[in-house]
């Protein structure tokens, strides 16, 4: 049963890459692999073992740095335009998701994107502008902590003045999820777009999605 407190939260808190939009990183890896003969499994778990070891995801390089590193990690060629503009124009905003942050949002529950993102988060927001869809937007290139660390968490949380317990967090990967949950915060897992629709019309029967 869940706990009351938590059927109808203050606060929402969605991963960009992979719940927002499309996951476009880890979808423009497997294409590049594909197109080189190479195996996409291992070019990308390569890949995002470098956007977080090499620091681009913690603002400590920019993208010419950590093509550079890709590049001789996996053999696999392109000038830095071509393999940026490659990944960023995977990231396909979800138009069901703007949908909801908006009917939340009209609702007096405050939303904000929770990302770990490079500089090209802002970028693609400049093109697509989704960031007004939220209330704000916490992007680990920005805040030097990735979803890796409770800290991040416990800082957006008093950053929004939110409990833990009165924030839910979603998001594509596990780990950040059973992370969000031994904060004592609520978090759902995005696998499926019909059992997520069902996990939040539960929390927020007012939320509907359009088909």
């Amino acid at each position: 049963m869940k706990n009351p407190e938590k059927a109808c939260p203050e606060l929402v808190f969605l991963d960009f890459g992979g719940v927002i939009a499309q996951e476009g990183f880890k979808t423009a890896m497997v294409d590049l692999a594909l197109g080189a003969g190479k195996d996409p499994e291992g070019v990308k778990r390569t890949a995002f073992d470098l956007v977080y070891a090499t620091g681009f995801t913690l603002g400590r390089i920019r993208e010419d740095t950590f093509w550079q590193a890709f590049r001789e990690a996996t053999g696999i060629g392109g000038e830095d335009a071509f393999l940026t503009d490659f990944v960023k124009a995977r990231f396909v905003l979800r138009p069901s998701m703007l949908a909801l942050a908006s009917r939340l949002r009209e609702k007096g529950i405050r939303t904000a994107i929770l990302s770990d993102q490079t500089h090209w988060l802002k970028e693609m927001d400049a093109k697509e502008g989704f960031f007004c869809y939220f209330d704000r937007v916490f992007n680990s290139y920005d805040a030097g902590m990735t979803k890796k660390e409770p800290a991040f968490f416990i800082q957006v949380l008093e950053t929004m003045k939110t409990p833990a317990h009165k924030a839910l967090f979603v998001d594509d990967h596990k780990p950040h999820v059973d992370r969000a949950l031994a904060l004592g915060m609520d978090a759902l897992w995005y696998q499926e777009e019909d059992v997520f629709q069902r996990e939040m019309q539960a929390r927020f029967p007012f939320a509907l999605f359009t088909p």
